[in-house]
């Protein structure tokens, strides 16, 4: 998923919660703040762990590839005659996406603070 996609998806959701939020008090008596909270709070919730499940999937993804990498590195290196230009390509490409493999760890480790 790109970062525009992304962005799209995210933009999406919260369009649901404001209209989540607007049309749940239609049509019957005006909720109290604490049920707006508590309705807003409940849909944040559902959507954090459909993020939570994609980010999961797109980290496995970068593991595997990131294997995959490895393999490769190391079956060009090994053979005779490799290409070390290629090798190089695939080290930085290794190299990115472990830095995307860390960054999305990072999004689904929750901050303590101490």
């Amino acid at each position: 998923m790109g970062w525009r996609q992304f962005g799209a998806l995210q933009a999406a959701k919260a369009m649901a919660i404001q209209e989540f939020v607007l049309v749940s008090g239609a049509g019957s008596a005006a909720p109290t703040p604490a049920e707006v909270a508590d309705q807003a709070f409940r849909v944040a919730a559902a959507m954090k762990q459909e993020d939570d499940s994609e980010l999961r999937a797109q980290l496995a993804r970068l593991r595997q590839e990131h294997r995959d990498l490895d393999a490769a590195i190391e079956a060009l290196h090994n053979s005779p005659g490799s290409d070390l230009l290629q090798v190089q390509r695939l080290k930085k490409r290794k190299l990115h996406l472990r830095d995307r493999i860390i960054q999305i760890e990072d999004q689904l480790t929750p901050d303590i603070i101490a």
